[in-house]
């Protein structure tokens, strides 16, 4: 919204009176944030007079969040509700959307929680739920950040799921057993158990262990992710490829201890996740004082 002429009311987001002035979304401070508010607001007016919420060009815009339509039964807050993703402003004080579960967030909120993603290196999906009621995020204005999500997503399930198959464990207790977390969710359960990265290099999920190991090995978000390199593409050995799964299952061990290898640095080396993160020790230990291989 370009600035038309002066106007006496408050600002619609930051209720700021001084230096407001009349635009196509109605009253707008001159501050940077309020101006770049206006560009992506509604500009439409509902029947209540008030402005609506929502963000441009929406097929159906968001309630009047000042509780004015009586028939919109779905909106559960209000104007003055704090968004629960930024925990700093109200509802009214940027452009915000209904998501398919309801629940009204602020538009650059969800948009910053989607392309942040989650914490550290290994792929958690905790971040594409609603922080309130926990159902998956979802709204037409986030299509181009949610579809490689979930791309991504149903990439893990399905690796997930074959992993789990090939390990014997889709009949296990944890998945047949009535009233337990994973009831008939072997694909829950899996992906719980087991820790996938992004590989650097082709941008695929690969396999770097049983979860447990990752937080045992407290990783947290201090780690390269130049360094997260498959073994398809890190494989110095040249390895054949598997005709049935081609690299999905191709693996290689940590040079000093012969976990799965999480980590691919120096171009020549393999680490897991635990040695990764004490490499400086690791690489000056003398070769008959590092861990013994299970295998023998």
């Amino acid at each position: 919204g370009k600035p038309t002429t002066s106007s006496s009311e408050a600002c619609r987001f930051c209720g700021c009176r001084s230096g407001t002035e009349l635009s196509a979304v109605g009253s707008v401070c001159s501050d940077t944030d309020c101006q770049e508010y206006a560009k992506i607001a509604c500009s439409k007016t509902h029947p209540c007079g008030h402005p609506c919420g929502g963000v441009k060009n929406e097929e159906h815009c968001l309630p009047c969040l000042h509780g004015c339509d009586k028939n919109a039964t779905t909106l559960k807050q209000d104007a003055d509700d704090m968004c629960m993703i930024c925990f700093t402003e109200a509802l009214s004080a940027a452009p915000a959307i209904q998501l398919d579960c309801s629940h009204v967030f602020h538009l650059q909120c969800c948009q910053r929680v989607l392309e942040n993603r989650w914490l550290g290196p290994r792929i958690t999906f905790g971040f594409m739920s609603c922080p309130i009621c926990k159902n998956k995020i979802n709204h037409t204005v986030l299509k181009d950040l949610l579809d490689p999500i979930k791309e991504l997503y149903e990439d893990v399930r399905r690796k997930a799921l074959m992993r789990l198959e090939y390990e014997g464990l889709h009949k296990s207790e944890a998945i047949t057993t009535p009233g337990v977390r994973f009831y008939n969710d072997p694909a829950g359960y899996a992906m719980n158990r087991y820790a996938y990265y992004v590989c650097y290099k082709c941008k695929k999920a690969y396999f770097g262990g049983e979860a447990r190991c990752d937080a045992e090995a407290g990783q947290g978000d201090d780690y390269d992710p130049r360094e997260l390199i498959c073994g398809a593409c890190s494989d110095v050995s040249r390895a054949q490829m598997c005709p049935k799964h081609g690299t999905d299952f191709l693996e290689y061990k940590c040079r000093y201890c012969c976990s799965v290898a999480v980590f691919f640095c120096f171009g020549t080396t393999h680490f897991c996740n635990a040695c990764h993160d004490d490499f400086q020790r690791m690489t000056s230990i003398p070769k008959e004082e590092l861990p013994h291989c299970p295998a023998g």
